[in-house]
């Protein structure tokens, strides 16, 4: 009874502990994030505000032009998401694929014309701050049996930038 009674002091310990450092963790990034947002001017908060609205209106319009067999393939827990994602765009309309095809230039765009707002100190300041929240993700994880070192990401060829 009294060896019970210690497992379970045990293992809320344990869940409390665990509990209290992915509290840490997110209450880090979220203040990460509001100490960039201080950073930006009136205008640059309007503007990542306009872009996050309609970025939120083109995913709306576009989960609703996706078919009932697109859905079931979103839905497939046998499918791996590399697999999910490939048998998805491969189902993709003429339409849907011009929706993706227009949000990846709006963003570019966006981009490029807020990195113009930015003042070399904001650029010093973001780049430092996004620097330590990268640092503090994924490490040491795994995807698709290879070490999760940034380089799968979309518009990231391995750590070349071109220049």
């Amino acid at each position: 009874m009294m060896k019970a009674t210690f497992k379970k002091i045990i293992t809320f310990s344990l869940s409390l502990i665990f509990s209290v450092l992915a509290m840490q963790t997110i209450s880090s990034q979220n203040s990460e994030y509001e100490l960039i947002m201080e950073e930006l001017t009136a205008e640059q908060k309007a503007m990542l505000e306009k872009e996050r609205e309609q970025m939120k209106t083109n995913r709306a319009e576009f989960k609703a032009s996706l078919t009932d067999e697109q859905l079931d393939i979103l839905k497939d827990k046998s499918l791996s998401k590399t697999d999910m994602r490939k048998k998805l765009v491969a189902s993709f309309s003429n339409r849907q694929r011009d929706m993706v095809r227009q949000q990846e230039i709006r963003l570019r765009q966006t981009r490029e014309d807020f990195r113009r707002t930015l003042t070399s100190d904001q650029r010093r300041l973001l780049r430092d701050r996004l620097d330590r929240i990268r640092d503090t993700r994924d490490r040491g994880e795994l995807r698709d049996g290879r070490p999760n070192d940034g380089r799968d990401r979309p518009g990231n060829d391995g750590g070349s930038n071109g220049n």
